[in-house]
């Protein structure tokens, strides 16, 4: 009975009707499930420690927001430091790590949560710089620093940022990864679903660890449909280090100095959202299955 169910709601469901543009060519892969990746997990050893997936935004053709600095600073080029810089923090904390890229090049966005999968990740954190828009009364004035998790956006705002980033999806090229079956579209945000809670949550801490180091205004905690997260079956944020549209906050964004300041409280953050994950739950993130 409970099939013939699920089979009816996904032969009515379809995936959102708005044509996507192709992403690189690889072999579409089935989407994971809490099922599949617990059959996985089961045949390897379980870690004594967690393993973060760091995402640098853009990339490759996508050069992501302008960067209003000397020089030709892209956010591609600010995420991918940062990105390192983090990682490196990490690793001297004992946490695993794993990146999306480590290079200036494209990488679809569904693809980078199936990096993310594949990693067998506890937590996946995707960099970016914002950027204000012609809409904006001043656009050179807007400032400040955000933390994202997946979910419908709720203000003007959040829409305008999810559709800035989920834009560069018009970069890629190729066959699908997704599946447009209406049963795993179903099944994927059920899965995702499971993570929204934790994924405020570890939103919540970074926010409050950014706002430990930077010089802009704390534009909080925020949600939004990011096309980058919702393949990361996991906790998942994304992180707008500043706006890269003003002046001031670009050259912070742009110093290598400033870079590492940003880095190591995020990699701070991280790690306290893991041990207060290892406090509720009773053992570290990356040994629970």
């Amino acid at each position: 009975m409970m099939a013939e169910l699920v089979l009816a709601v996904a032969l009515q469901a379809s995936p959102p009707s708005t044509a996507r543009p192709a992403v690189r060519a690889t072999a579409p892969k089935p989407v994971p499930t809490r099922a599949s990746k617990a059959a996985s997990a089961a045949q390897k050893p379980k870690r004594s420690i967690a393993r973060v997936v760091i995402d640098a935004g853009h990339g490759g053709v996508d050069p992501g927001a302008p960067i209003m600095t000397k020089g030709n600073v892209r956010e591609k080029d600010i995420a991918l430091q940062v990105a390192l810089k983090v990682g490196n923090a990490l690793k001297l904390k004992g946490i695993d790590v794993v990146y999306t890229r480590t290079k200036d090049t494209l990488i679809a966005l569904a693809d980078r949560g199936h990096i993310a999968n594949q990693a067998d990740g506890d937590v996946f954190i995707s960099i970016h710089v914002n950027a204000a828009n012609q809409n904006w009364k001043n656009p050179g004035s807007a400032r400040g620093f955000e933390t994202f998790f997946l979910a419908e956006a709720r203000t003007e705002d959040a829409r305008r940022v999810e559709a800035m980033e989920n834009e560069s999806m018009r970069f890629e090229t190729g066959p699908s990864r997704d599946s447009s079956d209406p049963l795993s579209f179903i099944l994927r945000d059920m899965e995702q679903n499971q993570y929204l809670r934790e994924s405020a949550d570890f939103a919540d801490v970074m926010q409050r660890g950014l706002g430990r180091v930077h010089p802009g205004p704390d534009r909080g905690v925020k949600q939004a449909g990011f096309n980058v997260l919702v393949t990361a079956l996991m906790p998942a944020i994304l992180i707008e280090l500043g706006f890269g549209t003003n002046s001031v906050e670009a050259a912070y964004l742009a110093s290598p100095a400033r870079q590492g300041n940003l880095a190591r409280v995020i990699a701070d953050a991280t790690a306290e959202y893991l041990q207060r994950y290892q406090r509720r739950v009773g053992e570290p993130l990356g040994s629970h299955e």
